[in-house]
C-alpha cells in the first residue's frame, strides 16, 4: 500500500479522504483535493511555476533571506538564497497545535533536569566509559559543581523536533525525534515564515482568490528568539556588559542556516526600543579562546581588558571536532566558572542529549520532574516513540538488539552526540550492532523508526531550478526559557517554528549535510490528509 501511495503521489494523482472531501472548482470542473497535494494544485502549469520561482528569489533577497555563497567564502558581499521550498509544506493543524502546546512544558522540564546534578551524574555513569567526549563534559560539570556555580541564571534556547507518524493507515500522530540546545535555524525561521506568507499571497493574486484547496489552511505566526537574550542581558544587571554570539564562519555551505546576524539585528532593535544601548560581538570559538579571559578576583568573563560579558549564546561548540586544542577547552571552562550567563551551559548540554531523551521515556521519569503537571505529562508522553538504552546485557536488551539486527527497517540507531549525521539505518544499523561491544553500545540509543506521511512540494536549491518532489517534513518548535539556579521561572516562551524538508526516500534530512531544505508550515485540518506512509 505505501509503495502505491508514493508512486501515485509521484505521478500527480490526488486523493480524497473518506472522512473529508473538499470540492475545488477550477474552470467549472470539480476536482477532489487533499492537503498533501495542495502545492501541485495551485501551481497548475510551467508559467505559474516560473513566475513563483522568480518572485520567491526576488522577495527573499529583499527581506535578507540570504546567506553567504560557499564558492566565495571570503566575500560577505556575495550572497545566495538558501535551499528552501517554494511554498510552505502542508502540516496537520491539530498536531502543530499539540507541538506548540507542550513546548512550554518541555522548556521547564529541561530546566529542572539541568538543575538536578545527581540525575545527570547517574545518567552518564555507563556512557562515560565508552565516550571520552561525554566523559570530559561530565568532568567539567563536576569541577564547576565542586567549585560552586557562579552563574545566577539559566538561559535555554531550545528546539524540539517532531515528525508525523502513521502506521498502516491508522490515525496520524505527532512523534518527537529529539530536543536540541543552541539549535540551528534561529536566524532564518522568521525569514522563511515571512517569505512563505508572501508566497501564499502571490498564489492568491495569481488565482484571483484563495484556491479552494487552501480554503481551510492557516499560516502560524512568525516569532523570534531575541527577546529571551535581551531579558537575560537585563537580569545580569550591568548596562555596559556585552553579549557574545559564538558561531563558526566555516560552516559552509550552510552557515546561512544559522544566520546569527538576524538574531543580532533583532536584539539590537529590542534594546534600542527599550532605551538601552547593547554591544553585541560575534566570535568563533577560536576567537573566544584568544580574546576571552576570566577575572579571578570576581569571576567576570572578560573580552580584552574592559568588556565584561553578560551573555554567551553558542550555536557552535557541541562536538569534539569543534575543540581543536586545549585552548578551546580552557575557554569553555572559563565560561562555565564565570558569572556570565552561558547558553547552553554545560548542564543544559548534558540535559539535551538522546541519552536523557531515552531516560525520560521510562515509566515514572517524567513524574520525577513534573509531578505538579499530570495533564501535561500525559500530553507530552503521547509524543514519545519507543526509545531504548543499549547499556548492559540483560535479556530484554539482548532480545531488542537481536530484533534490530533481524528487522533493522523498524529502528534507527542514534549516537548520543548531536552532530546531525550520527544516525544509522537498515544494513548499516545491523552491521554496527553485530560488531559493537556491550560497552560501546552505551554511547548509542535505539529508537523506533517513525513513518511520516508524504506530501509534495517544490525544492529550490541555489543555482538549480525548482524541482517537484515527494517529501517528508520535520517540524522544529523553538522555545526560550530564563530561570534562576534556585528554581524560579522568569521567562518561558514558545518562539515560532521552522521545518526541515527532505526527499521521502532519504534517511538523512539534515540541512547542514545537504539533503534537507528550509521550510515552514501551512496548516490544514488533519482530516484533509491522505494517510500514506513514506519509507
Amino acid at each position: 500500500m505505501e509503495n502505491l501511495i508514493i508512486s501515485e503521489l509521484q505521478n500527480g494523482k490526488t486523493y480524497s479522504n473518506n472522512n473529508h472531501v473538499i470540492n475545488k472548482h477550477v474552470n467549472n470542473h470539480c476536482i477532489k483535493s487533499i492537503a498533501n497535494n495542495y502545492v501541485v494544485e495551485v501551481i497548475e502549469n510551467e508559467d505559474i511555476l516560473k513566475e513563483l520561482t522568480e518572485y520567491s528569489i526576488n522577495y527573499a533577497h529583499s527581506i535578507g533571506f540570504v546567506g553567504l555563497w560557499s564558492e566565495q567564502k571570503k566575500f560577505i558581499d556575495i550572497s545566495v538564497v538558501p535551499p528552501m521550498t517554494l511554498l510552505p509544506s502542508p502540516f496537520p493543524m491539530e498536531l502543530f497545535q499539540k507541538a506548540t502546546s507542550v513546548q512550554s512544558t518541555l522548556n521547564e522540564l529541561y530546566y529542572r533536569i539541568s538543575l538536578d546534578y545527581d540525575f545527570l551524574i547517574e545518567a552518564y555513569r555507563e556512557v562515560v566509559k565508552a565516550d571520552k567526549w561525554v566523559g570530559r563534559q561530565v568532568e567539567m560539570m563536576k569541577l564547576v559543581h565542586a567549585e560552586g556555580i557562579r552563574q545566577k541564571f539559566v538561559l535555554q534556547v531550545q528546539r524540539a523536533d517532531y515528525m508525523t507518524h502513521c502506521e498502516d493507515g491508522q490515525k496520524i500522530e505527532l512523534k518527537q525525534i529529539e530536543v536540541n540546545f543552541g539549535p540551528g535555524g534561529v536566524g532564518f525561521a522568521p525569514k522563511v515564515a515571512k517569505l512563505h506568507k508572501k508566497m501564499i499571497e502571490k498564489v492568491e493574486n495569481l488565482h484571483g482568490c484563495t484556491p479552494n484547496s487552501m480554503s481551510e489552511a492557516a499560516l502560524p505566526k512568525a516569532k523570534k528568539i531575541a527577546e529571551a537574550l535581551f531579558q537575560a542581558w537585563k537580569v545580569f544587571g550591568d548596562a555596559k556588559a556585552i553579549v557574545v554570539l559564538v558561531f563558526d564562519s566555516n560552516l559552509y555551505p550552510i552557515q546561512h542556516h544559522e544566520q546569527l546576524q538576524f538574531v543580532q539585528f533583532e536584539l539590537e532593535k529590542i534594546a534600542r526600543n527599550a532605551g538601552s544601548i547593547l554591544n553585541i560581538s560575534k566570535m568563533t570559538l577560536e576567537e573566544c579562546a584568544e580574546r576571552m579571559h576570566l577575572n579571578e578576583s570576581d569571576y567576570s568573563l572578560m573580552v580584552g581588558e574592559n568588556k565584561r560579558v553578560a551573555v554567551v549564546y553558542m550555536v557552535y561548540g557541541y562536538l569534539p571536532e569543534h575543540y581543536t586544542s586545549e585552548k578551546e577547552w580552557n575557554c569553555q571552562l572559563n565560561m562555565e566558572r564565570s558569572t556570565a550567563i552561558i547558553s547552553p551551559n554545560i548542564r543544559s548540554q548534558l540535559s539535551g542529549t538522546k541519552k536523557v531523551q531515552q531516560l525520560l521515556a521510562k515509566p515514572g521519569m517524567l513524574e520525577r520532574f513534573l509531578a505538579d503537571r499530570p495533564k501535561k505529562i500525559a500530553e507530552l508522553r503521547s509524543t514519545f516513540t519507543g526509545i531504548w538504552s543499549l547499556e548492559g546485557n540483560d535479556s530484554f536488551t539482548q532480545a531488542l538488539v537481536t530484533d534490530a539486527i533481524n528487522s533493522p527497517q523498524n529502528y534507527v540507531l542514534k549516537a548520543l552526540r548531536d552532530d546531525g549525521v550520527g544516525n544509522f539505518f537498515d544494513e548499516k544499523l545491523a552491521e554496527m550492532l553485530q560488531t559493537m561491544s556491550v560497552q560501546d553500545r552505551s554511547a548509542f540509543i535505539l529508537q523506533q523508526k517513525i513513518r511520516p506521511i508524504a506530501v509534495k512540494n517544490y525544492l529550490k536549491r541555489p543555482f538549480h531550478p525548482a524541482k517537484l518532489e515527494v517529501v517528508t517534513n520535520e517540524l522544529g518548535v523553538f522555545g526560550t526559557f530564563l530561570g534562576t539556579y534556585d528554581g524560579k521561572v522568569l521567562f518561558n516562551h514558545v518562539d515560532g517554528h521552522f521545518i526541515k524538508t527532505k526527499s521521502h526516500n532519504s534517511n538523512q534530512g539534515g540541512i547542514c549535510e545537504g539533503s534537507g531544505v528550509i521550510d515552514s508550515a501551512l496548516l490544514f485540518p488533519e482530516a484533509q490528509f491522505q494517510k500514506g506512509i513514506a519509507k
